[in-house]
């Protein structure tokens, strides 16, 4: 019996190793997208924590003073938080181009996937019908030497 063989197998091997070097890139972009995404909430939970703070102060101590030290913190915050705002849309610019290439990437192994199950469909197909014919052959050499009068 012939087996199945495909010949742009390599190919699909190959396309199969791209598309899962793209994904882990994505996954790695992913990865460093969150951590920018954690450090910005965690500078804007500082920044809330620190105004009130800042508001208790006030009550407590009217001292301007200490007011300038919590001013130029609060200052100190709120840039860190608009680098952070920055980083993340680079980060998102990347993490959206690289999902495009991941989705092309995914297309052409798709491609060459759907190719080889056609193939493979035909294959099947032809090797069925070869073997029913052997079957029709079979069967008609023995009905001719059982009856001999036709």
């Amino acid at each position: 019996m012939a087996k199945f063989r495909f010949g742009l197998e390599t190919l699909l091997r190959h396309r199969e190793d791209i598309e899962q070097k793209e994904r882990d890139e994505l996954l790695r972009l992913s990865y460093e997208y969150q951590l920018e995404l954690r450090t910005r909430d965690d500078l804007i939970a500082k920044s809330r924590a620190t105004m009130d703070e800042f508001g208790l102060k006030q009550k407590e101590n009217p001292n301007p003073e200490e007011w300038t030290w919590y001013h130029l913190y609060l200052n100190h915050l709120r840039q860190e938080i608009g680098k952070s705002e920055k980083r993340l849309a680079e980060w998102d610019v990347k993490v959206q181009a690289q999902k495009a290439v991941v989705i092309e990437a995914s297309k052409k192994r798709k491609t060459l996937a759907s190719m080889k199950s056609k193939k493979e469909k035909e294959f099947f197909l032809a090797l069925e019908k070869q073997e029913q014919k052997e079957v029709d052959e079979l069967v008609a050499t023995r009905f001719s030497l059982k009856e001999p009068g036709y």
